[in-house]
């Protein structure tokens, strides 16, 4: 007898570690700003919250910097794969590291 459990199969390449550090996001065709809270990370990923509602396949740049000394700062091109609202005026934005600075 087989449980639904024992039939699901891992689709991620990296597991994610939660994690809770700033999240400065830059849009490169304005120059713009933005602040946020990352949430997890991946070696190929980040959700973050944040104010802003970006779109999806929007390409962004995050820099990535926490209190916690064993995390180094991380700055990377973001492409969006997920705008999703939550806790009313903020969004999760999800999304693939396309490339590390």
């Amino acid at each position: 007898m087989s449980s639904a459990n024992n039939d699901y199969e891992e689709k991620r390449n990296f597991i994610r570690m939660f994690v809770d550090a700033q999240v400065v996001i830059t849009d490169p065709e304005t120059g713009e700003t933005y602040q946020g809270d990352s949430k997890n990370l991946s070696g190929d990923g980040v959700m973050f919250i944040t104010e802003q509602q970006f779109k999806e396949n929007q390409i962004l740049n995050v820099d990535i910097r926490s209190e916690q000394s064993k995390l180094a700062p991380l700055s990377a091109q973001f492409e969006v794969v997920r705008v999703k609202p939550v806790n009313g005026g903020e969004y999760e934005v999800a999304g693939k590291i396309s490339s590390v600075k």
